[in-house]
């Protein structure tokens, strides 16, 4: 290819459509428990959000519940890139064909990025803070119970005596406006050409670079709509998560409504998951409490079930 002003715009409008392609066709997953969050700035301030006792009947004035600021968890935004380059060389002996498959991987990379960091944070959770000062997978939030007194509640349940230890997976109730995770969007990821031949990348060191940016962060949302486990995935322990999850109240002792609505797990986990969540049919003990019989599985789609592979396979992970 002649290296001329008329031929490198063609090439980089060609590399700007794949790119800008495989944004539009890459279908990440974080959208189905997080929240995105636009940022105008180096970073966000998260107030505590202090426990809405809900609606209620109009009598004198109105009872204002305040945000607090005191408490407030900032996110701040991170800078993220990743650059390509090719040799004048290989340009002008037509030696670039791969190049249109990396950038359409680049494209891909940046479609997905969002996805690689909240799964990151969310696997995280259970040693970083969230907005109530502990960690967001924690055995001591303050919560209310059905008689209105103050309690400790856990959303993480742990192998009990006798049970095998499994990797980490998630309920999350996404029924909610606020959501248990947060992606925080400053700017989103473009591609950015350095192809100009006077420039010093061409001019001095015979480098076309092409290269994408952007910057965002991943941080925890609402820990009262997100629960995990390394238990083994049996009925049995479901019903007990859900139990948990369900006990979270209001000040007055009104049942918040928390039900999971998603449940996340690794690959690993595929089986036991869709067993639990997606076969109709389950072997259940026999009057004999000897032999196995088929029967009805109450726990079949009571939930929608999403298989990621960004969650960490090993125990303890």
């Amino acid at each position: 290819m002649d290296i001329t002003v008329g031929n490198i715009n063609a090439l980089g409008a060609r590399i700007s459509l794949l790119f800008n392609r495989r944004l539009s066709v890459v279908q990440p997953t974080w959208q189905k428990f997080a929240m995105e969050v636009p940022s105008t700035t180096s970073a966000n301030f998260y107030p505590r959000l202090a426990e809405l006792p809900g609606i209620r009947e109009w009598l004198g004035p109105r009872q204002i519940h305040m945000l607090s600021t005191a408490d407030r968890m900032v996110l701040a935004n991170r800078t993220f890139e990743q650059t390509i380059g090719i040799t004048r060389e290989d340009l002008e002996d037509d030696q670039y064909g791969f190049l249109m498959p990396v950038v359409e991987g680049l494209g891909s990379d940046a479609a997905v990025f969002p996805d690689k960091l909240v799964y990151e944070t969310l696997a995280g959770g259970r040693a970083a803070k969230c907005m109530d000062g502990q960690n967001f997978f924690d055995t001591d939030h303050e919560a209310i119970d059905s008689t209105g007194e103050t309690v400790s509640y856990a959303n993480i349940s742990t192998i009990a005596g006798g049970e095998a230890a499994q990797p980490w997976w998630y309920l999350f109730d996404t029924s909610q406006a606020l959501k248990p995770m947060i992606f925080q969007n400053r700017r989103p990821f473009a591609i950015t050409p350095r192809t100009q031949i006077s420039a010093d990348n061409v001019f001095m060191h015979r480098r076309f670079e092409w290269g994408t940016d952007g910057r965002c962060a991943a941080g925890y949302g609402f820990y009262q709509f997100a629960f995990c486990s390394n238990r083994p995935l049996t009925g049995p322990v479901f019903q007990d998560a859900i139990a948990k999850m369900a006990a979270q109240c209001r000040r007055d002792g009104t049942p918040y409504g928390v039900s999971p609505t998603l449940m996340v797990v690794p690959k690993n986990l595929e089986g036991p998951a869709r067993l639990l969540l997606k076969s109709t049919q389950v072997a259940t003990l026999a009057p004999d409490n000897k032999t196995y019989v088929s029967g009805s599985n109450v726990w079949a789609d009571y939930c929608d079930l999403l298989v990621s592979d960004r969650l960490p396979q090993a125990v303890g992970a």
